[in-house]
């Protein structure tokens, strides 16, 4: 069968012309048979950024498809591709629920499924996709080449990175590279950022979602984070506390030098090296005070600090505190 050109047909609509005779002969027969479980529908030509016209297929986690469904008209496509993702979907939750009965809550599943990753190619002027199987699991960020399916593969994921470590940026639409939509960076720290394109506008949401639940769970467990910096020409050590705030700890006195709430700081600018500036209110005066410190792993502190910020206000949030519900 031809990818581009051959493929089933759908219409949507049934023959009513068959008198009863012949409708009693009438049976369902299966040609192709793909397993929904984890599996993903896809409109696009496998590995590149181009649409197919009312179109789509259906892709299996144990690599079966069904090949090429050609629709009529949009509207038929439109209910083929609402069937078949609030299928999946359930499944995949279904299923994330069985996984979870396994680990404890502090590596709970908070998100899994497809998304393309777009690989550059050094001797072509384009890029093209593979598959990927994300998930947001505890503190940790995998990409599988194939869903995990059992306990014991996810203990064999190549690709973890540290959610606190890394950050998620969705790509607006005039930002896109080719016509591939829904997309969305993960950026990790000594990491080159990683270009991802989903299905629709609702799984990007839900990935998004995710992150941000997926954030805050693992600063919660995380509970602090310190780095070796320079302040005033002396060596330090700040310390991001889920509790405390910042603080700036001396390693000769071994005593804090100052200590700021997460609420205080007001601002921050650095040189994209290694030079890092705070700007924190004062709780007594309301004055601005600024805190000039230097840390040779400079990015790694700085996605630190955005997943502190980022689940103090997610967790104070009463639509976040519901969703943690199991």
């Amino acid at each position: 069968m031809s990818e581009e050109n051959d493929g089933w047909k759908c219409n949507g609509s049934s023959d009513h012309s068959l008198d009863s005779r012949t409708t009693t002969l009438t049976r369902w027969v299966d040609i192709i048979t793909v397993p929904l479980m984890m599996a993903y529908v896809t409109r696009y030509i496998f590995g590149t950024d181009k649409l197919r016209p009312n179109a789509f297929e259906v892709r299996g986690l144990n690599g079966s498809s069904t090949g090429v469904v050609h629709c009529d008209d949009a509207a038929i496509l439109s209910q083929w591709l609402k069937y078949i993702t609030d299928n999946i979907m359930g499944l995949t939750h279904l299923q994330m629920k069985l996984y979870n009965r396994n680990f404890p809550a502090a590596e709970r599943i908070e998100y899994m499924g497809w998304v393309n990753e777009g690989i550059l190619n050094n001797n072509q002027p384009w890029q093209n996709y593979r598959p990927r199987f994300l998930t947001l699991k505890g503190t940790d960020v995998m990409l599988f080449d194939s869903p995990p399916l059992n306990v014991g593969d996810w203990k064999e994921c190549g690709l973890v990175f540290k959610v606190y470590q890394s950050m998620l940026r969705v790509i607006k639409d005039s930002e896109n590279v080719d016509e591939r939509q829904h997309c969305f960076l993960i950026q990790t720290s000594g990491q080159e950022s990683r270009y991802f394109s989903v299905e629709t506008r609702q799984e990007l949401l839900r990935i998004e979602s995710s992150w941000h639940n997926s954030v805050c769970a693992a600063v919660i467990k995380l509970g602090s984070k310190s780095f070796n910096v320079s302040y005033g020409g002396k060596l330090a050590g700040l310390t991001l506390d889920w509790n405390m705030g910042f603080a700036l700890f001396d390693n000769i006195s071994r005593q804090f030098l100052w200590q700021y709430k997460f609420s205080q700081l007001r601002g921050s600018s650095d040189d994209g090296k290694s030079k890092l500036k705070l700007h924190f209110q004062d709780a007594e005066t309301k004055s601005i005070e600024t805190k000039e410190l230097e840390c040779s792993n400079l990015q790694a502190l700085l996605f630190c600090m955005h997943a502190f910020l980022t689940a103090k206000v997610a967790s104070v949030d009463p639509a976040f505190l519901s969703s943690r519900t199991p």
